[in-house]
């Protein structure tokens, strides 16, 4: 990716990201909450993910189902929103964490677009959503998305996103030019 297009997919993406919700509903009282549960974790969906609930297994049995391993681009408009929700296992301890997203086709980790997530200090949770546009960011490649912390990674999540490439019929047609015997 040239420097350029970098940065317009890095510009693409800060503008695309935009917050939903600072963070689950704070569970009072004794027990475990669902970030003890999913800790480490983002949940990744194509859905709108649910911010409440009436009991904590449910919410997490909940999001675990929802989380997607493939993700399609849309084929008309040729972008995705994801929706997401990054579990972490301590409070984090600052206001701003970020969204980094590697291409990790090939086994290797290619960083190809970072930004900013504000939030309030001390959330264990992070709900949030993002859109690819496939002219920034690639389809039909393995991805991992990463909540990082002071570029220590404290959430992630990985999947395929895919578009449809070009529809061949199979069907191959000659035209008498390509069937004439050739003259040596």
């Amino acid at each position: 990716m040239s420097p350029a297009s970098l940065r317009r997919a890095s510009f693409a993406f800060l503008v695309a990201t935009v917050l939903l919700s600072g963070s689950l509903a704070v569970a009072k009282g004794k027990g475990p909450v669902p970030e003890d549960y999913l800790k480490g974790r983002i949940i990744i969906s194509d859905k709108a993910l649910p911010t409440s609930w009436t009991s904590v297994g449910s919410f997490v049995s909940t999001v675990k189902g929802m989380n997607k391993a493939t993700l399609w681009y849309d084929k008309k408009t040729g972008k995705l929103t994801i929706q997401y929700a990054a579990f972490f296992a301590k409070p984090v301890n600052d206001v701003q964490v970020n969204l980094v997203l590697y291409d990790i086709t090939n086994g290797a980790h290619t960083q190809k677009v970072s930004t900013e997530n504000f939030m309030q200090r001390g959330d264990r949770v992070l709900f949030n959503s993002v859109v690819f546009d496939k002219e920034d960011i690639e389809g039909n490649k393995k991805y991992m998305m990463t909540i990082e912390d002071r570029r220590q990674i404290i959430a992630s999540g990985t999947f395929i996103l895919r578009e449809v490439g070009p529809n061949y019929s199979g069907k191959v047609t000659f035209t008498d030019e390509d069937t004439k015997p050739k003259e040596n």
